[in-house]
């Protein structure tokens, strides 16, 4: 039987707030899986006492971010008014549309003690009717995901649709973004009709059909071969339909370069929404993205 992937991605190290994260999209050889147009992996790392994560104020245009943390938990707040502490399994889901201003940090409880923290985070590119849309923010408990056990394996819905489950996170887009715990001798095969999907192995020991992946690695699926995983440990499975060519610039995404420089410019001059009692200090306009 054929390979169900077509592309192996390797994370890259990269500085994000006090701390550093993995990179696996957007990369040189695949800009974006669906509407998925940048995805971090963050930790696992012990973060020791006395520490924090902070991400100081920064603006997005264009994109919905979706937080969602395996281990720790963080503070979101922004410009909507929303104040969320994420805690593993929920979902943090904010639309930025024509402009939000918003922060991450450690509760506050947590920082005079050693702890772990593990998530991951993605941009979703919003369609052309809503990348100016007005902003919103939306928060799922984690006993309010779907849940579906296959096997010994649990599988959670995140956001959007698959496996005949919807996330009341239905996303911008037709998407999916699910969690797999894989449990040894129970195969979960990627049921999802989506044109465009990815798999991310967070453990060693990880295959789709007879392909080994590496802890971190993303890989897109062809929509042939065994597209089945197996071995024991975690994956994410994410992807959805195209919403066309978009241009990224630091943390603007917009299908209008024009649209990206205005908000370069609202951003240099402070002309975008605040997040209240936490915008200061602010993450400068880069010299370059």
């Amino acid at each position: 039987m054929s390979s169900a992937i077509e592309l192996r991605i390797d994370p890259r190290n990269r500085p994000v707030g006090a701390g550093r994260v993995r990179r696996l999209l957007p990369h040189r050889t695949k800009r974006m899986v669906g509407p998925f147009v940048f995805t971090d992996l963050i930790g696992p790392e012990e973060l020791a006492a006395g520490s924090s994560i902070d991400v100081d104020a920064h603006p997005h245009i264009g994109l919905s971010t979706v937080t969602y943390l395996f281990d720790g938990r963080m503070v979101h707040r922004d410009s909507t008014g929303a104040v969320q502490t994420i805690e593993p399994g929920a979902v943090n889901w904010m639309t930025a549309g024509s402009g939000v201003t918003h922060t991450e940090r450690s509760h506050p409880a947590d920082r005079p003690q050693a702890r772990n923290m593990y998530g991951i985070q993605t941009w979703v590119a919003l369609p052309d009717d809503a990348e100016d849309a007005a902003p919103a923010f939306q928060h799922v408990a984690a006993g309010d995901v779907p849940t579906e056990v296959i096997g010994e394996s649990v599988l959670r819905l995140a956001a959007g649709s698959g496996w005949g489950l919807a996330s009341p996170v239905p996303g911008s887009s037709p998407l999916v973004l699910a969690e797999v715990n894989l449990a040894a001798h129970s195969p979960v095969p990627v049921d999802v009709d989506h044109s465009e999907l990815a798999v991310i192995a967070l453990d060693e020991g990880i295959t789709i059909g007879d392909d080994e992946l590496t802890a971190g690695q993303l890989a897109t699926l062809s929509l042939e071969g065994d597209r089945v995983l197996r071995g024991r440990g975690r994956v994410v499975v994410l992807g959805g339909e195209p919403v066309g060519p978009r241009h990224i610039w630091w943390n603007f995404v917009h299908s209008d370069l024009d649209r990206i420089e205005q908000a370069k410019a609202d951003w240099a001059a402070q002309r975008f929404p605040i997040t209240p009692h936490d915008h200061a200090p602010f993450v400068p306009l880069p010299t370059s993205s």
